[in-house]
């Protein structure tokens, strides 16, 4: 199994021996390959269709669906850069690296930094959702607070921050020639000691754990205050209107405090494995062995949180999705009509088929769904 040294060398530490040594069964490897395959398939997919619907539908261009979709491209590469070389050495249940030479090396060092990188991106793509939600609901006389310049920076400065904190990463790992093969490891320190080392990576779980954790919890429960004192306000003296609005938002707000939870909840058994030096506790190895591949699996899960929750809670999402899945449907009969492959019933369903209506019924209702996106 595939595993990153930075996690094995802390797992070691916690329980203070030699490493487990352990050889997976047929059946464990063709589970574990199967489980990251269907995630690979759903991160992959998902994150795509997002992204896809979000940018072709004008409707849905507001800040926090543009949020979204920075989440949906960080998760994107995650699955792209990651998945690839954890299922192939899955597979071949060894850690040996699967690529050489300089186009090995490139891949080995992109495998350890855009996989810190993509997490941490989503992270502060979360609280600036929680942001904007919070200003939508508490000060809505300032709805546009988060304008296009200050979403703009706040994009940009979430791939910044990220890609600088995590830079030592791209000296430290590298490929190394065992005779006929090859590793990916860590060949250089660029911290002096080990306190060095220890502090760097307590910056990184602060800012980009607890922090961002702690801050979306704040303003989510504000915004549920908030809420909730305006529903008891307009329950008998506001209009019809205005009450299926704020259920929408509340509906809204709903949504995004699960992707929140879910997605800590997927992060936060790996990262508990930092603390794992400073724990004075040897489990046994079958536990570190389940721990670890639930620890890991959980951790890939979490880019597929975000396409499976908006698709799942919010019906333009939904319609857009169709109308995608449609429109290629419809560009398929086209080809084998053209080709003579299709019967005269499909070339029927191509000149007039229900796909370009629902589609323009959709795109008319749009607005109605609107507020349960935002």
């Amino acid at each position: 199994m595939l595993l990153t040294s930075n996690t094995t060398n802390l797992t070691a530490q916690a329980q203070g021996n030699s490493l487990c040594v352990t050889v997976d069964s047929p059946a464990e490897k063709i589970s574990s390959v199967c489980a990251y395959s269907l995630i690979l398939m759903l991160s992959f997919f998902g994150n795509v269709f997002i992204i896809i619907i979000i940018l072709k539908h004008r409707e849905l261009r507001k800040t926090v669906n543009y949020f979204i979709v920075n989440m949906a491209v960080s998760d994107l590469i995650f699955a792209l850069v990651v998945f690839p070389f954890q299922i192939t050495g899955l597979v071949a249940a060894s850690s040996y690296w699967p690529v050489r030479g300089i186009l090995g090396s490139i891949f080995c060092k992109l495998f350890h930094f855009a996989n810190p990188v993509s997490i941490q991106v989503s992270a502060q793509s979360l609280v600036w959702i929680a942001i904007d939600r919070f200003v939508a609901v508490v000060f809505p006389i300032r709805i546009g607070f988060i304008s296009t310049k200050i979403r703009t920076m706040a994009i940009a400065s979430s791939w910044i921050f990220a890609g600088l904190l995590n830079s030592p990463k791209l000296i430290i790992w590298g490929l190394v020639q065992h005779g006929d093969y090859a590793f990916c490891s860590a060949v250089r320190s660029v911290f002096t000691n080990h306190e060095a080392n220890s502090v760097y990576e307590w910056l990184q779980v602060t800012f980009f754990l607890l922090s961002p954790l702690f801050l979306t919890s704040v303003l989510y429960t504000t915004t549920a205050i908030a809420l909730k004192r305006q529903n008891k306000a307009l329950a008998d003296s506001a209009p019809n209107v205005q009450r299926l609005s704020l259920k929408k938002r509340r509906q809204a707000i709903q949504m995004l405090a699960v992707i929140v939870a879910l997605f800590y909840i997927c992060i936060i058994p790996q990262s508990s494995l930092y603390f794992a030096p400073y724990i004075h506790w040897r489990p046994s190895c079958a536990f570190i062995r389940l721990f670890y591949f639930w620890a890991f699996f959980a951790y890939c899960s979490s880019t597929a949180v975000n396409p499976i929750i908006c698709l799942s809670f919010v019906e333009s999402y939904r319609r857009g999705l169709k109308n995608i899945l449609c429109s290629c449907c419809a560009k398929w009969n086209s080809m084998m009509a053209k080709s003579g492959q299709v019967t005269l019933k499909g070339r029927e369903n191509v000149r007039g088929g229900n796909c370009p209506q629902t589609f323009n019924d959709d795109i008319e209702n749009y607005e109605e769904s609107l507020d349960t996106a935002l």
